[in-house]
């Protein structure tokens, strides 16, 4: 591809250079022409000729140069087939590499499965066992609860998790479709609307964020949610401490 791109290079110039003489030239005679009125007619001296007005044709025919031209087509063809031949060299290297790619990505999902039969690697997007998730146990509602993960199978995309109300020992079998991992929301501001956790509770609200989470003295972070229908007898709304680990954005 480098020796073509000089080559190519070389006779582009070559081609520009005739050119632009050719057309110096051209100029120069255009320029040399005499334009006398002598109160009959208005005529042109050139080269020993003369015209009354010339044609299109016949100044055509005075600044004709067959030999330069036909170099300059010369050159012309050849920079085409150049970059012709680069083009198909290209194509040649997309398909080599694209066929490279193809194959280390069948020879990648070979060794994943190897590996994932082993239990030596975790799929990409796979929830490990303990991770904390929202499920929605009834698909089509919008009661959400709280859930650990024992077990995700990412090729069936099937969960097996554990209802985390300890009164309950529930364990639940669901696609993926009615689980939502929960990562622990970092970009809430004021005035978000969120699904939470409800203090003492495992069920998941509506609510919307009073204050930024912060730093919890025990560790991990909190942040100030005021629940949807969450007013006391005075018609007053508190607000709620929660767990950032235990809100997640609404389904």
């Amino acid at each position: 591809m480098k020796d073509l791109d000089k080559s190519c290079s070389h006779q582009f110039d070559e081609m520009a250079r005739l050119q632009q003489e050719y057309v110096r030239r051209v100029e120069d005679k255009i320029c040399s022409l005499e334009i006398v009125n002598d109160g009959k007619a208005v005529r042109v001296l050139g080269g020993g000729k003369e015209a009354v007005i010339p044609t299109t044709e016949e100044l055509t025919a005075y600044i004709h140069e067959q030999e330069t031209q036909d170099e300059i087509e010369s050159f012309q063809e050849n920079v085409m087939q150049l970059a012709e031949e680069k083009v198909v060299i290209a194509e040649q290297t997309l398909s080599l590499v694209d066929n490279i790619c193809k194959r280390l990505d069948s020879d990648v999902k070979e060794m994943e499965k190897v590996l994932l039969h082993t239990g030596e690697f975790q799929a990409p997007g796979a929830a490990k066992p303990n991770d904390l998730a929202a499920v929605n146990v009834v698909p089509g509602t919008p009661d959400w609860i709280l859930a650990k993960v024992i077990s995700h199978d990412p090729r069936t995309g099937m969960f097996n998790l554990s209802d985390e109300d300890t009164e309950s020992n529930k364990i639940f079998n669901l696609p993926e479709s009615q689980v939502i991992i929960l990562d622990g929301l970092k970009s809430l501001s004021r005035g978000d609307i969120v699904y939470a956790v409800y203090p003492d509770t495992t069920s998941f609200y509506q609510a919307s964020v009073v204050q930024a989470p912060r730093k919890a003295a025990g560790g991990g972070s909190f942040v100030m949610l005021n629940f949807v229908d969450d007013s006391d007898e005075h018609g007053i709304t508190h607000d709620k401490a929660v767990l950032l680990k235990h809100i997640m954005l609404p389904p």
